[in-house]
């Protein structure tokens, strides 16, 4: 089981909040800390920020990233950027896009030379206006990671509801519930049946995250470990 504190909307964070928010994960021993962009609300910058954590704080940093209006191309080369910043910690749900839009960038962020032909994107572009064009490229900076671990919005991270199953893993990484800051342990196992899973847990304030912590880690990551070892 996986822990992570978040996401913290950037939208209505000041930095002074996030900082105080990413020391509390670690104090907590959450295993990764969260923060989302929201460009529907005039807020980027959610790989950077998740960058910037990075260097303050020794676990892993996510970004929920708005996806779709963008190339993914550009994605790419922005989480591999921030890869590379936070010295391969970074992890990525994707809001939006297309599934044509996700191959592209999970072909781009493998490091290959590629040569992509969909029904609306075409990598390299052969436009004439370029010519003359290679027959494959590859993404320059790659990431520090083999395989950034990355989640697709509604398909393999959902939000939890009590007395829901989680969705079945379908990719690398273990499916992901978004859930809500007072969310019980024993709710949340119920709803894996004893399968892998990445579980984040929202926050408002550092005391929040410590005392979600204190809830969570243990009965998460030793469920069968008695009540009075946990509590010690």
């Amino acid at each position: 089981m996986r822990l992570g504190l978040g996401p913290i909307a950037l939208a209505r964070t000041t930095r002074a909040e996030l900082e105080a928010l990413a020391r509390a994960a670690v104090a907590a021993s959450f295993d990764a800390v969260w923060v989302a962009e929201s460009r529907a609300e005039g807020v980027g910058g959610g790989l950077a920020a998740a960058a910037l954590l990075s260097q303050l704080v020794p676990i892993r940093v996510g970004a929920v990233v708005d996806f779709g209006d963008h190339h993914p191309l550009y994605t790419a080369e922005d989480i591999a950027v921030a890869d590379i910043a936070s010295q391969g910690r970074i992890e990525v749900l994707l809001r939006g896009g297309t599934e044509e839009q996700v191959r592209l960038l999970v072909e781009a962020l493998g490091g290959a030379h590629l040569r992509f032909e969909g029904a609306t994107l075409r990598v390299p572009a052969r436009l004439e206006a370029n010519q003359p064009v290679p027959d494959a490229i590859a993404l320059n900076p790659r990431p520090l990671q083999p395989a950034v671990p990355l989640w697709v919005e509604g398909i393999d991270a959902v939000r939890w509801r009590k007395g829901a199953a989680a969705p079945p893993t379908s990719g690398r990484w273990p499916v992901m519930l978004l859930c809500p800051g007072d969310v019980a342990a024993e709710d949340l196992l119920a709803a894996t049946g004893g399968a892998a899973t990445y579980f984040l847990v929202n926050a408002t304030s550092p005391q929040d995250a410590i005392a979600a912590g204190r809830r969570l880690v243990g009965p998460l990551r030793m469920p069968d470990f008695p009540d009075w070892v946990r509590r010690q």
